[in-house]
């Protein structure tokens, strides 16, 4: 019997075809639901339950055992080499993660402020590793090294109000586009994209004051200090543990600039690394509300700078 040439052209295209078919059928893997569950397993706690995290040092306590610690200094080479906690090294966020894979005793992260690197110590988290931040940064080290006591104001007291919170908004969530399909890959490629964001995470409260309508404004503490202490017109308050699916995730606005904001700007530095690895715009305000109204925090024994070199 003859066979058809064309025929099994044609049977042979179709062959081709079809399991093409089934491919272009296949859902793709949701990015940020594989993610986040993964985070939430493993070191998504973390963000909700930071106790302990930050570490008195210097001068706020001068019995602090620095040899605990593997310290990470992520200043720039030329402040780290005017002055240093002796045994530092000196990284950047992208050569941390080598020298963690080395390191043998907890990690202890240092900057200028402390924000910087509750940011940076969040990305190490998020790897696995044990990381913790100096309080104040290099700032409580030494008095020569102080960024805050000049940073410290009451000059937005006036702009400040006592209002109640709206509802939270309810957001979409971020669409993460890696191309990768694992937590882990998708993760150390979002760790990557929150090294490079760091840059444009700082912003200063004038800056938002200014210019509310322009933001989606998170307040990260509780009711009682929200109302207390006064916060910035237009701004939402959100109950600190909260960071979840199940609790506030959705109150972020996957398209647009999110403020988040606290007292001291550490655990919103903190915060906004994890935020950023899920795939929001989100920039903490640079010394907190400590810039903002620090007499008020400080007089109520709030999360102030104690200023420890002019005798308060």
């Amino acid at each position: 019997m003859k066979i058809n040439k064309a025929l099994v052209l044609i049977f042979s295209a179709l062959l081709i075809v079809i399991p093409g078919c089934e491919d272009e059928t296949t859902d793709p893997v949701n990015e940020f639901e594989v993610l986040v569950e993964y985070l939430e397993g493993n070191d998504g706690p973390w963000i909700n339950d930071m106790s302990g995290w930050i570490m008195k040092a210097g001068v706020l306590d001068t019995t602090f055992d620095y040899s605990a610690y593997t310290i990470f200094d992520i200043r720039s080479e030329a402040d780290f080499a005017t002055m240093s906690i002796d045994g530092a090294i000196n990284v950047t966020m992208t050569s941390m993660f080598d020298e963690a894979a080395n390191a043998t005793k907890p990690l202890l992260v240092t900057c200028y402020s402390g924000q910087s690197a509750a940011y940076a110590h969040m990305l190490l988290r998020l790897k696995g590793y044990e990381a913790y931040v100096m309080k104040f940064g290099m700032s409580g080290y030494d008095e020569s090294l102080d960024k805050w006591t000049s940073n410290c104001s009451d000059q937005y007291a006036g702009d400040l109000v006592t209002t109640a919170s709206p509802a939270l908004p309810v957001f979409d969530y971020p669409v993460l586009e890696t191309g990768f399909e694992t937590a882990e890959e998708i993760l150390d490629a979002r760790i990557d994209y929150a090294i490079d964001a760091w840059s444009t995470r700082l912003v200063t409260a004038g800056d938002v004051i200014s210019s509310t309508s322009s933001y989606n404004i998170i307040n990260y503490w509780s009711e009682e200090h929200y109302l207390g202490f006064g916060h910035i017109d237009g701004s939402y308050q959100m109950t600190p543990k909260t960071l979840t699916v199940d609790g506030n995730l959705s109150a972020f606005d996957p398209d647009g600039e999110n403020i988040f904001y606290c007292y001291t700007g550490q655990t919103a530095g903190a915060a906004i690394a994890y935020l950023t690895v899920l795939g929001y715009d989100v920039k903490s305000i640079k010394f907190g509300f400590n810039n903002m109204n620090w007499t008020a925090l400080k007089d109520a024994g709030a999360p102030a700078w104690p200023k420890p070199y002019d005798g308060e």
